[in-house]
């Protein structure tokens, strides 16, 4: 089985309708990665598209990506900026009442499951447990955008148990896990030296709070932090956090 890895596309579009999107040229390529690669699985981790299009990331997963293979996507931070968390999640049960059955938002859907794996996962966010100091505070920002999420200063952790607890909820006994998060679910998927970029990255280790069923082989898939780290770099787990860039596309074609 071929899952082909995406994160980090920060989508934009020259132009838009009710049923049809002119692609930018960093989406075209995307979609010509997606056709050469011929995956049967596209999995898509979170900061897709820019924030003010939250609208149509359906009709452009499906203007890239095509109706048939499944596309399992969660959310990025970019996509919660402007908005509450319950706006972004609304936003998204909206267009999946009206669009393609094969986009698969787990922030949304919980899961995802084909051919013997289980894919759960969502944003997932930072829960404070990556600060470099016992005392640092999410803010003053230093450059950081996330304070345009609203209620982000006071609900950050609130966002990290929604997701945390969704995860839980959707794991199955007796089958391969695919945890697809956008923030990173291991401090070791980080990819930067600690600093107070930490901070925001993602959890410190969710590995361990998750029952995995270790009599099968488990999969982790995130970005958020633009550095690639591909590998075993966490026991048991084949991990892959795919390193997109703003000027430099990445992917990662997962075979399973």
């Amino acid at each position: 089985m071929k899952v082909l890895c995406f994160s980090d596309l920060h989508l934009d579009f020259d132009a838009v309708t009710t049923e049809s999107i002119f692609l930018s040229s960093v989406a075209r390529q995307v979609k010509i990665i997606a056709e050469d690669n011929n995956p049967d699985v596209i999995v898509v981790t979170g900061d897709i598209i820019c924030p003010r299009r939250l609208d149509r990331i359906f009709l452009l997963l499906n203007t890239i990506f095509g109706t048939e293979i499944p596309i399992i996507a969660t959310l990025g931070n970019h996509e919660f900026w402007f908005r509450s968390f319950k706006e972004a999640l609304e936003t998204l049960r909206i267009q999946k009442n009206k669009s393609a059955s094969n986009i698969h938002f787990l922030d949304i859907d919980g899961s995802f499951r084909t051919q013997g794996l289980n894919f759960v996962g969502g944003c997932l966010f930072f829960d404070g447990s990556m600060r470099v100091r016992e005392n640092q505070k999410i803010t003053p920002w230093n450059g950081w955008n996330d304070y345009l999420i609203r209620d982000i200063e006071q609900s950050y952790l609130e966002f990290n148990r929604y997701y945390v607890e969704l995860i839980k909820s959707n794991m199955k006994p007796g089958m391969s896990t695919v945890l697809c998060t956008h923030h990173v679910p291991h401090c070791k998927l980080n990819g930067h030296a600690p600093s107070h970029y930490s901070f925001y990255t993602g959890m410190r280790d969710l590995i361990h709070q998750l029952p995995f069923d270790h009599a099968y082989d488990n999969y982790l898939i995130c970005g958020h932090t633009h550095c690639r780290v591909i590998g075993e770099v966490i026991p048991n787990f084949m991990c892959v956090n795919v390193g997109s860039d703003y000027d430099k596309l990445e992917y990662y074609l997962l075979e399973i």
